[in-house]
C-alpha cells in the first residue's frame, strides 16, 4: 500500500473499471475506486483534495463490506492493517476486487517460469519513482541527489 497525491500508472497498467463512470443516487461517497490489472486504488475525493491510496492484489488478504454507525464501507485488510474506505456499492466493488485478484493471480507454473526484469529496468523504474516524488514536492533536490547517488551504487 503506498499514498500519493495523485495516481500514476504504472508500466504495462490499465484501467480495468472505475466508479467515476457509474452512476449513483443517493449521497456522494468519500472514495471513488479504480481497479487495473495490477492493482486496486482508491482516491480520496473530499475536502477540495484528492489522497490516493493503492494496494497490489497480492497484498490484500481480504476485502468485504461492512457497516458503521448506518455508514456502509469496505473493510480492506492487508497484513499490517485494516482499512474502512466509504465507497458507493461496498458489496459490488469488493466482489469486483476479489474476482479481478483471483483472474490476476499467478499460478506457480508460471511464477516459476516468468523472467526476472532486466536491471535496467528495475533502476529505471526506480527513478521514476523517485522523479515522481520531487514532482510532487516530496522529495527536495539534495534528497532527490541523495537517492540517485545511492541508486546508482546499487548492484541489480
Amino acid at each position: 500500500m503506498f499514498w500519493s497525491l495523485s495516481f500514476h500508472l504504472l508500466p504495462d497498467e490499465e484501467i480495468i473499471e472505475d466508479s467515476t463512470k457509474r452512476s449513483y443516487s443517493g449521497l456522494r461517497s468519500a472514495y471513488s475506486v479504480f481497479l487495473t490489472n495490477k492493482r486496486a486504488i482508491f482516491r480520496f475525493d473530499g475536502l477540495g483534495s484528492s489522497m490516493t491510496q493503492s494496494f497490489f492484489y497480492g497484498e490484500i488478504l481480504d476485502i468485504k463490506p461492512s457497516k458503521r454507525l448506518f455508514v456502509n464501507y469496505i473493510r480492506l485488510r492487508t497484513k499490517n492493517r485494516d482499512f474502512l474506505l466509504n465507497t458507493s456499492d461496498p458489496d459490488y466493488w469488493a466482489k469486483r476486487v476479489l474476482n479481478i485478484k483471483e483472474n490476476t493471480a499467478e499460478s506457480p507454473e508460471t511464477a516459476t517460469s516468468a523472467t526476472s526484469p532486466s536491471s535496467g529496468k528495475k533502476k529505471k523504474e526506480l527513478l521514476d519513482m523517485l522523479t515522481i516524488l520531487r514532482k510532487n514536492s516530496l522529495l527536495t533536490d539534495k534528497e532527490l541527489e541523495e537517492k540517485v547517488q545511492l541508486l546508482d551504487s546499487m548492484k541489480f
